[in-house]
């Protein structure tokens, strides 16, 4: 692994209510087709753009963990489940440049979170502390800010995040499985199978702890 200052991180958040296969095969191929040092999952305390989770906090992280534990290129990273405020990505990435301060920063985002980016705390800083790759969703299209946002950060830092150490903004597709943790929970509700949905560890896991049941 590199030091600090040759380091390239992938930060990649969400609620993982529960995590599941949609989740890990796209960060997987990121870590890959980055080169990470590491990606970092960022299992939310209380998202400002998202319901309130089902499972707590602890169970969520837990989940995580027996997920990924055989990939050592993804890593759990607990400092936003830990904050008892909303998390803003702008505070998690003035954590992570503190920390390291030479390397590389890559921020993924869904397509669908990146059309509304503007309406994200401290957006423009954002731009100033790291890189940010926007997952193609066949859902989500840019909308005209965005697409203009995406032009304007091209010209200026250019398209690859690769070359430049903050400020890029860069697409990419992923695998995309066609897999909802709403859905994951509503099939456990309604006593439905959730088979090859997630890691059978992260299934092992709910039924020992009867998440999600109602």
């Amino acid at each position: 692994m590199n030091d600090k200052a040759q380091q390239r991180i992938g930060l990649f958040g969400g609620t993982f209510d529960p995590v599941h296969f949609g989740h890990l095969r796209p960060a997987i191929e990121l870590a890959e087709g980055f080169a990470l040092d590491h990606l970092r999952l960022l299992p939310n305390h209380r998202p400002v753009h998202r319901d309130k989770p089902t499972a707590t906090t602890e169970q969520r992280i837990a989940m995580l963990e027996l997920a990924i534990d055989s990939q050592p290129e993804l890593l759990v990273d607990s400092r936003e489940a830990m904050r008892d405020k909303p998390s803003y990505t702008f505070d998690t990435l003035t954590e992570f440049r503190a920390e390291f301060p030479q390397a590389s920063l890559i921020f993924f985002m869904g397509l669908d979170a990146y059309s509304e980016f503007d309406t994200w705390h401290r957006w423009q800083d954002i731009l100033e502390l790291a890189n940010l790759v926007v997952i193609d969703r066949p859902d989500a299209q840019l909308s005209d800010w965005s697409a203009n946002l995406l032009n304007v950060q091209q010209q200026k830092h250019g398209d690859r995040v690769v070359d430049s150490p903050f400020g890029v903004i860069e697409r990419r597709e992923v695998t995309q499985l066609a897999i909802s943790a709403t859905e994951i929970r509503h099939c456990i509700a309604t006593r439905q199978s959730i088979d090859f949905l997630l890691p059978d560890c992260v299934k092992q896991y709910i039924v020992t702890h009867k998440l999600y049941q109602q």
